[in-house]
């Protein structure tokens, strides 16, 4: 199997909300019995909300980068997967790959000192990032991206709508104004997105 591009990987999750090929994690499909024989690790409770997590190898930039996978399924059933990116993928890369015309809705989340924060779109994706940790703060780096899947109808929650309530916590929404109001401090990072979102 050929090594996936991050990339072309972001920009499947930011098209579709949530990566719904399987073989880019080297699966054949994302069912519990896959999962444990690739040698993804459970974390909870299978009867309810249950994490499988591994580490996997994709390309940035003709480098190999690790990632850690995760695949969630509620009661069995397939609900989520993410990736966990740890400072090795610059944030403004992935909106230039994407293109504003292509950019589904979404909003803008920062913590009050614009170290970090997130971009929640309106089919359920949160991309989140923070400024680089060494030196002084020249770039945002995605942290954490976190894919749904819609929820069936029937009643099923829907776990989109309960990705938002612990970013709201940890974040203010920002308007364009306010974008347009930070983007006067001195903090080049958050100078560097808004002018990516203008």
């Amino acid at each position: 199997m050929t090594t996936p591009d991050i990339h072309a990987v972001l920009l499947s999750y930011v098209r579709d909300g949530v990566l719904r090929d399987p073989a880019v994690m080297g699966l054949r499909s994302f069912a519990r019995e896959e999962l444990e024989a690739r040698g993804f690790d459970a974390c909870g409770n299978p009867a309810q909300i249950c994490l499988y997590e591994e580490q996997r190898r994709f390309r940035r930039a003709g480098r190999a980068v690790q990632l850690a996978c995760k695949v969630f399924l509620a009661q069995g059933r397939w609900c989520a997967n993410g990736l966990e990116l740890g400072y090795q993928v610059r944030l403004a890369g992935v909106l230039r790959a994407v293109g504003k015309p292509a950019m589904p809705a979404f909003r803008v989340l920062l913590r009050r000192d614009a170290h970090c924060g997130a971009l929640l779109f309106d089919n359920g994706l949160v991309l989140r990032f923070a400024a680089n940790l060494r030196g002084a703060p020249r770039h945002y780096f995605l942290t954490h991206v976190e894919g749904h899947v819609p929820a069936p109808a029937g009643g099923e929650p829907d776990l989109r709508a309960a990705s938002q309530a612990p970013l709201d916590a940890l974040y203010h929404t920002c308007t364009p104004e306010q974008l347009r109001r930070l983007a006067r401090r001195d903090h080049a990072p958050l100078q560097e997105l808004i002018r990516l979102l203008s």
